[in-house]
């Protein structure tokens, strides 16, 4: 193209040395003629033998006449120029076509209502739809309503903005299937630069999309198991305290929803993203881990424990935290079991300092551990123990909101305040649960039964 451009501008330049030419010849020939009359005036019969006794006259024409010629000749290169122009720039339409027809995307050109005014073989298939019959049908037809949406936010973008909007995703309709297509869109523009419609590239992303929620579902199952799993072995180490029950499933319920409330309040000093939240609700159950290294003569103590006998059961803490450092140091990356070992290490510290294992104050005290120790006291308070018979919701309430600034943080009893409603249905839902599925207690199989149910009585 710049080849024929450089063509071009050089047979306009000896267009325009033609006239400068005949212009210089012209001059020339007047000269000549002053010469000859002013040293043979009337004297050279040759002269006007050959132009006739009217030679004055004669020049004039013969001027006006090479002018016309050349002006003549001007104007035709100029035409053929311009043919050859129209022809190219045809042909490099042509051209364009061409490459738009044999691309494996989809090129749409549409007009201010959305209407087809040109597609290529891609597209064509991509629709499943005759390139003939796509001709005047609306480009709407065949996206579902959210999509229409998008495309039609796209267009005004591009009038608005004067620019076009790549790569966006839309979902088109092929007979019963549904599409997923990344599109852009621009302007078309006339000769004037007036815009009159749209044009765009659909590329099908139905296959990539497919495997990405297999992917998706596969590690959500994987995410499943894992959880099902961290969940099995808790129980383990809960059936020793707590018996069978719905204990565990209570308090990730209970943590997930403070969570989510305290990433709600406004002016929250500790980050809270969606992220901290699930992992929250997977690590809180793993809070107890450590009671699988305490002795059954203390864990299972009916009785007040002595002085050494609450020192043992302190080390559940520890062991628990010890063990979730341990397993979280083969694992690459960030896991949610780092927060899982700061809910072991430290959910029985207490907002005033006055809590164990090391005597932590106020924020220095991780927020997780701050969030699980409301969930676990208030399950503690509305379930049945060794020691005491369940407490009401509004008992257990009133005594959490007792605790406020001494037990437990501030800002994890404001959140609980305002939720406590939830609280009160999880814990009735899963108590409900608990009551239809849970089998009775084999003495044989749960040795610590005898020590229970001896205690309850």
């Amino acid at each position: 193209m710049q080849a024929l451009q450089r063509r071009f501008l050089t047979r306009n330049d000896m267009a325009d040395s033609m006239v400068l030419t005949a212009i210089f010849l012209a001059a020339a020939y007047w000269g000549i003629e002053a010469l000859i009359n002013l040293f043979s005036p009337g004297e050279i019969s040759f002269y006007r033998e050959i132009f006739g006794p009217n030679v004055g006259g004669m020049g004039m024409r013969v001027i006006v006449l090479c002018l016309f010629l050349i002006f003549g000749s001007h104007v035709q290169f100029t035409i053929n120029n311009r043919k050859r122009a129209e022809q190219a720039l045809k042909e490099s339409e042509e051209k364009y076509r061409r490459i738009l027809e044999s691309i494996e995307e989809g090129y749409y050109e549409v007009d201010h209502g959305g209407n087809f005014t040109f597609v290529n073989d891609a597209t064509h298939q991509i629709l499943g739809v005759a390139k003939a019959e796509l001709s005047g049908r609306n480009m709407r037809q065949f996206l579902i309503a959210e999509s229409n949406r998008k495309l039609f936010e796209a267009f005004q973008e591009c009038l608005r903005a004067g620019r076009s909007v790549k790569a966006f995703d839309i979902e088109l309709l092929r007979g019963d299937a549904v599409l997923f297509i990344e599109a852009s869109a621009g302007l078309r523009k006339n000769q004037d630069g007036e815009a009159i419609g749209f044009r765009g590239m659909l590329r099908d992303r139905t296959e990539k999309k497919k495997l990405e929620m297999d992917l998706l579902e596969s590690y959500r199952k994987v995410q499943n198991a894992r959880a099902a799993t961290i969940l099995g072995l808790a129980k383990l180490a809960e059936y020793r305290d707590e018996g069978t029950g719905t204990h565990l499933e209570r308090i990730r319920e209970y943590a997930r929803l403070l969570a989510a409330e305290m990433a709600r309040q406004p002016g929250h000093p500790e980050f809270i993203d969606q992220r901290y939240i699930d992992d929250i609700y997977n690590s809180a159950i793993l809070h107890d881990i450590g009671k699988v290294g305490i002795p059954d003569a203390v864990l299972l103590k009916p009785g007040e424990l002595t002085h050494e006998e609450f020192e043992v059961i302190k080390c559940h803490t520890r062991f628990g935290g010890d063990a979730l450092s341990a397993i979280e140091a083969q694992i690459e990356g960030r896991s949610f079991l780092h927060i899982g070992k700061e809910i072991a290490y430290n959910h029985h510290e207490k907002w005033d300092g006055s809590g164990y294992p090391a005597g932590l104050k106020g924020q220095a005290i991780p927020l997780a551990a701050r969030i699980v120790a409301v969930a676990d006291v208030y399950d503690a308070l509305t379930t049945r123990r060794l020691y005491k018979e369940a407490f009401s919701h509004a008992k257990a309430r009133q005594i959490i909101l007792n605790l406020r600034g001494t037990h437990f943080d501030p800002g994890v009893v404001d959140a609980f305040s305002a939720i406590e409603g939830q609280f009160d249905r999880i814990r009735q839902e899963k108590l409900k649960q608990e009551r239809k599925t849970i089998a009775p207690v084999d003495d044989e199989c749960y040795p610590g039964s005898a020590l229970l149910t001896a205690a309850a009585s």
